[in-house]
């Protein structure tokens, strides 16, 4: 009996240090010298003069800590953290933002904003990484209309997560109205190099789904929307309305980033 006492416990803490996501970072990023490895992919640091950070997630706080640990002192960092919950620790170079989940609030509005900012100074010297985790899409947010209001994107979120439509079609709805998701976040970051990590829940070949896939192309087309949308008639047959009138003046259609597919020539590598 003390055996099996003494297994159950050995077995309990090695499961608590395979889940521990600072620790689980550095098993997954491996430094010698300015050398960068993870999994098949090596990154020559020195290649680069501005390294960027953009964690999105609830695992925000837990993997920017991760990251900090491989590559600081010697490596600075800049970049964006959106998080439910304010950090305990904050790492030096890191702006903090404390937003709304399961419906974005005005942090996450703000969050979106600095990132899309940062991202947009990136050139052909800028590594990225792009730290993901579960609740991203909600945490990060900014419609692609920019006539839309936060109450308007509030209401759309609500809508969404309540009309009994499974995970995958709502993420196809968000990522067609969205100026951060499906694939817009790398879009963004343009020449840079992009390397993305995540804490994932989604299954394998499904990545684009985790926190409506910022930094992959949408696999998914405008027609899909259609069914989601009359899930929540009451609200989105006003919010259709716009976008329809918007279409019809001739501005930018607002359709998913898959067919800017020669922007993922540079794309991140998901590990």
């Amino acid at each position: 009996m003390a055996d099996l006492k003494q297994l159950a416990r050995r077995i309990f803490h090695e499961t608590l240090m395979a889940i521990d996501i600072p620790v689980a970072m550095q098993r997954k990023l491996r430094r010698r010298g300015t050398l960068l490895h993870c999994n098949s992919t090596t990154l020559d640091l020195g290649r680069f003069s501005k390294i960027c950070v953009v964690a999105i997630g609830k695992a925000a706080h837990a993997m920017a800590e991760g990251l900090t640990l491989v590559l600081t002192p010697d490596v600075p960092l800049e970049g964006v953290v959106a998080a439910p919950t304010a950090p305990r620790n904050a790492v030096r170079g890191m702006r903090y933002f404390v937003a709304g989940h399961p419906v974005p609030n005005l942090e996450s509005w703000e969050a979106a904003k600095a990132i899309l900012a940062l991202l947009n100074r990136c050139d052909d010297r800028t590594l990225v990484f792009f730290l993901l985790s579960g609740g991203g899409s909600a945490l990060v947010e900014l419609p692609l209309d920019p006539a839309q209001t936060l109450e308007d994107v509030q209401a759309l979120h609500h809508a969404l997560v309540t009309c009994g439509a499974p995970i995958e079609a709502i993420n196809t709805v968000r990522k067609h109205l969205s100026a951060v998701k499906g694939g817009r976040l790398a879009a963004a970051a343009g020449r840079a190099t992009k390397l993305t990590l995540a804490v994932s829940d989604v299954p394998v070949g499904g990545e684009s789904a985790l926190a409506s896939g910022p930094t992959l192309p949408d696999p998914t087309t405008i027609r899909l929307r259609t069914p989601i949308f009359f899930s929540c008639w009451e609200w989105t047959i006003s919010f259709i309305q716009r976008i329809t009138q918007r279409k019809r003046r001739g501005s930018e259609p607002l359709v998913t980033t898959r067919r800017m597919i020669g922007l993922w020539k540079r794309q991140p590598n998901i590990c």
